[in-house]
């Protein structure tokens, strides 16, 4: 789907808890706490459809203004962008924290790459340094994966499951002192799935 297409798909059809537009003023605040431009198409969602509220389950995270129960961790896109710059590791400055799965289980957009490569967050299964992984898609395959249909997590059938390796490893990772490394690898993905996935 062309990213035309995609947006007539929502705006036909944004869900019953789509919020009212964003004001400019707002998605401008956004971008100066990004650092850079939010992809055309979610700036373009924010501004004609609605300040959150719509794409998978519903539950985009708007601009400020966004007043919804759908985020337990920020109050909106700018205050994680906000919250993420300020990371001494830095690795998801120029990030936002998109969608709240629940359980500490987020999508994140990567408003550094212009396409808006996607990315999980994960923080149950290991440190935090293996808790953000890429997912080999573009916010707009992302949100086009979701006009129709219920949208899975970001964590497809399998990814819980944990072969007797994995178990021994996570084992390692969380006995003993804190300096421990941690022995667990995020999974690797392919095109929004995981790779094997089928």
């Amino acid at each position: 789907m062309t990213e035309d297409e995609i947006f007539k798909a929502i705006r036909s059809d944004p869900g019953p808890d789509v919020l009212p537009v964003a004001p400019s003023e707002a998605v401008a605040e956004a971008e100066e706490a990004i650092g850079y431009p939010l992809p055309s198409l979610l700036r373009r969602l924010y501004l004609e459809v609605g300040n959150g509220g719509f794409g998978p389950r519903g539950g985009i995270i708007g601009v400020r203004g966004y007043d919804f129960w759908k985020s337990d961790i920020f109050a909106d896109v700018t205050e994680s962008a906000v919250a993420f710059r300020a990371e001494p590791c830095g690795r998801r400055a120029g990030m936002i924290q998109l969608l709240d799965w629940g359980c500490a289980i987020a999508s994140l957009l990567d408003c550094r790459d212009p396409e808006g490569a996607m990315w999980g967050w994960d923080p149950n299964l290991c440190c935090l340094d293996h808790a953000l992984f890429p997912q080999d898609i573009t916010f707009a395959s992302w949100l086009a994966e979701s006009i129709g249909r219920d949208f899975a997590e970001p964590f497809y059938d399998g990814y819980f499951e944990v072969s007797p390796r994995d178990e021994a490893e996570i084992a390692v990772s969380t006995i003993g002192e804190e300096e421990e490394p941690c022995m667990w690898s995020p999974p690797v993905w392919v095109k929004g799935r995981k790779a094997g996935d089928d």
